[in-house]
């Protein structure tokens, strides 16, 4: 090989290199930000969840209290409602 041949390959092999090398760094970058949008993302729907659970556990209570004879008469007053005497 002559010494203009070999200069061609070596800044070839240069070229090439840093092309993969820049790809792959980009490819880097985006996967870290993909990354960091999901974990963001998780950590939302996990705050999501805690709050509904909380939602329905108080619905739970709620939802007791209004088959309980108290909350029934309470729900009958505030409607308008009034005790039936017995005599």
């Amino acid at each position: 090989m002559t010494q203009e041949k070999m200069r061609r390959m070596v800044t070839a092999l240069v070229v090439a290199a840093t092309t993969l090398l820049v790809s792959l760094l980009a490819v880097i970058v985006y996967q870290a930000i993909a990354l960091t949008v999901n974990k963001n993302r998780i950590e939302k729907l996990e705050k999501d969840i805690q709050y509904y659970e909380q939602v329905i556990s108080e619905g739970k209570l709620d939802l007791e209290y209004y088959e309980s004879l108290e909350g029934l008469e309470n729900a009958a007053r505030r409607d308008g409602w009034t005790k039936i005497q017995k005599d």
